[in-house]
């Protein structure tokens, strides 16, 4: 029996806008569901501008409005000399000067990968560092009554993405609805 069931599982995967979501029809004829939340990950665009100050001084400047997480930044020259470094807030900004011609950006944002360039800061006015969003770890499981639909699942997904944002912080199991289907996270 554990050998259909297996075998019905690895019949019933499907993917849902790029998503992997397992999809289980149990014994009891109810439905279970596994899914991440990756596909709700947006990147980060961030903008240095680089003002070239006269003789051969160039100034870096970075800002950002509307983002709600700490940030790092490390400027080396291209020998791994530390030439500036600063924990940022959510504001992301910071301001600096140098004489080298050739640097290394590192910049870091809570929740996304680490960027990091070398660039030669003479021949440029802007860098745009497009930061990708770190993979979630968590996986949600969906117990439900019924097939579900996929504009069902992705309601649902679209719930709990919602309900784990930074500034919400709300319990994942309010997605359910009682008698239908549950929201858990495996653990």
């Amino acid at each position: 029996m554990k050998i259909i069931a297996t075998l019905i599982a690895l019949t019933c995967c499907q993917v849902i806008y790029g998503q992997i979501l397992h999809q289980t029809l149990r014994e009891d004829k109810t439905h279970e569901y596994w899914f991440s939340l990756d596909q709700y990950q947006k990147p980060l665009n961030y903008a240095v501008e680089i003002a070239h100050l006269g003789g051969n001084i160039n100034r870096l400047t970075g800002k950002i409005s509307d983002n709600k997480k700490n940030g790092a930044i490390a400027i080396t020259d291209i020998k791994g000399k530390v030439l500036f470094e600063k924990i940022l807030g959510p504001e992301l900004n910071f301001e600096f000067a140098t004489d080298q011609k050739e640097i290394v950006i590192e910049f870091s944002v809570d929740g996304f990968v680490t960027y990091s360039k070398k660039i030669n800061a003479e021949t440029l006015s802007v860098l745009v560092l497009k930061l990708q969003p770190e993979s979630q770890e968590e996986v949600y499981q969906i117990n439900a009554q019924k097939e579900l639909s996929t504009n069902e699942l992705d309601t649902i997904m679209q719930c709990v993405n919602n309900c784990v944002q930074y500034t919400i912080n709300k319990d994942v199991t309010s997605c359910g609805k009682k008698g239908e289907f549950t929201i858990s996270v495996q653990l």
